[in-house]
C-alpha cells in the first residue's frame, strides 16, 4: 500500500462508518468489506467486521 490514505468511494466509506456500528451494522456489500480488510481498516472477526486502529483512525479523517 503505496497511499497512506487510499481513495474510497462515498459507498465504500459508508460501508466503513456501518462498520465501525459494531453490533448494529447493516449487511454491507462483499466487494466493500474485502476492499475494507485489504487496506487494513478492517478485520473479520466471528463472522462479524470490526475496525483496526487503520480504520478508526480513517473515520476520523473522514472520506
Amino acid at each position: 500500500m503505496t497511499d497512506a490514505n487510499p481513495a474510497l468511494s462515498a459507498e465504500e466509506f459508508a460501508s466503513l462508518i456501518e462498520v465501525g456500528k459494531g453490533e448494529a451494522q447493516q449487511e454491507i456489500p462483499q466487494l466493500h468489506w474485502e476492499r475494507l480488510v485489504g487496506l487494513g481498516y478492517a478485520v473479520r472477526r466471528l463472522g462479524e467486521l470490526g475496525l483496526t486502529a487503520a480504520g478508526l483512525r480513517r473515520l476520523a479523517l473522514g472520506e
